[in-house]
């Protein structure tokens, strides 16, 4: 696995439904008290194929929270 999340992630979610490989997965969903769902992330190894996407578009993530592992 070429890319990991780090400590800066938002848990905003955005990653979650944009990777084409499913590798992003939800550890913990939580809503917090103004109603805002937060996401715990992790990267799958075994389903990540270190395609890149994740990096490649700067909207993707605003924390700019994955990074090359």
């Amino acid at each position: 696995m070429a890319y990991k999340i780090t400590d800066s992630c938002l848990k905003c979610g955005i990653c979650i439904d944009e990777c084409p490989e499913g590798a992003i997965v939800v550890d913990e969903q939580v809503t917090d008290f103004d109603g805002l769902n937060l996401y715990t992330t992790r990267i799958d190894p075994d389903k990540c194929t270190d395609c890149g996407v994740c990096v490649s578009h700067e909207w993707w993530c605003p924390a700019k929270a994955i990074v090359k592992a």
